[in-house]
């Protein structure tokens, strides 16, 4: 059977405007109205009236929606997920997980109504699953912080916390030539921790020196070259601040330069992956606390649909250092 979704795609329009005309509400153009109208005729379009009355109802169904690709996994989301599924199911309700890596594949399932909310994870700065649910009208909670804030409710890490914890661990050891390997910047996280950091070294009297931040893209060959950029910059760089998965390539990629870790050079990340205790040598992190995260999401979202006019919130969850055998003091 035809769905809303394939209307939207036969018509050339947004899934919402199908909805929004299908259910009269709003005002659009006659040539738009004609096209969605001539489309359900053409697919045989029939809507589902259980599906409708079941939505109108509450499904006791709340979904999160991730968005992974198989260079992007991270054995951390794996406890996230975990973590906020049972959050959810203590919250009372069902749990439904969403992997999806385009709008597409989002839009289709979050246009089908058979979620009461949503959790968004992995939040883009500019995140176009935020401003589709904001015109469906589907309460959520933001796991990240997109660059837009009003009208939203965050529950996130206190990124700028890892950054600060990270410089001042490695200041302590004596490191002065600290560089930092980015993970995409289009992501919430990681534009904050490298604005906290580039403002922390201010505050630490240390030189805000631009090449010593370079960006990756998260995969093994990208953060290879990555490092390689950073270090034909010739700054001897006596220690790396990163996330932990690219930490992991790092470390590698160093031993097989020749370089001792730490003695040459310490490395430390930002996530505490359940990879990193295993990593030769142990990788000293950033715990970021999921459970408590998974917690106040499921929380914050249960409020959002028992209260639905209450003002948004925002939730930052400190986190701690974890330290290990990858960070050591500073070579002369």
């Amino acid at each position: 059977m035809p769905t809303i979704y394939d209307i939207a795609r036969e018509a050339g329009v947004s899934i919402t405007t199908v909805s929004n005309i299908l259910n009269n509400k709003g005002r659009f153009k006659p040539e738009t109205v004609a096209r969605v109208l001539e489309a359900v005729e053409r697919l045989k379009y029939r809507p589902n009236f259980a599906a409708k009355s079941l939505a109108a109802r509450r499904t006791n169904t709340v979904a999160l929606s991730a968005l992974l690709t198989p260079e992007s996994f991270d054995p951390l989301n794996l406890q996230y997920f975990g973590a906020i599924a049972q959050a959810v199911s203590r919250s009372g309700f069902n749990f439904l997980l969403q992997i999806s890596h385009d709008r597409e594949s989002f839009e289709r399932f979050a246009a089908t109504g058979i979620c009461d909310g949503w959790l968004l994870m992995m939040v883009r700065r500019q995140d176009e699953r935020i401003a589709l649910l904001k015109e469906l009208d589907v309460p959520f909670v933001s796991i990240g912080r997109p660059d837009e804030i009003e009208g939203v409710d965050i529950v996130d890490t206190d990124f700028a916390q890892t950054a600060r914890l990270a410089l001042e661990h490695l200041l302590a050891l004596g490191h002065r030539r600290i560089a930092y390997l980015a993970e995409p910047l289009e992501f919430g996280y990681s534009a904050i921790r490298l604005q906290a950091y580039l403002a922390y070294l201010k505050e630490y009297g240390l030189e805000r020196n631009t090449a010593l931040v370079v960006e990756t893209d998260g995969t093994e060959a990208g953060t290879v070259r990555a490092l390689e950029a950073l270090w034909s910059k010739g700054h001897a760089i006596t220690a790396i601040i990163t996330h932990d998965i690219p930490a992991l390539t790092v470390l590698r990629a160093l031993k097989e330069w020749g370089l001792r870790i730490p003695e040459d050079v310490s490395v430390i990340g930002c996530s505490d992956s359940p990879l990193a205790a295993l990593a030769d040598p142990p990788l000293t992190t950033i715990n970021l606390y999921v459970e408590r995260i998974a917690e106040a999401a499921a929380e914050a979202l249960a409020r959002r649909l028992q209260e639905p006019e209450a003002p948004p919130i925002q939730v930052l969850i400190p986190a701690r250092l974890v330290v290990r055998g990858s960070t050591g003091p500073a070579r002369p």
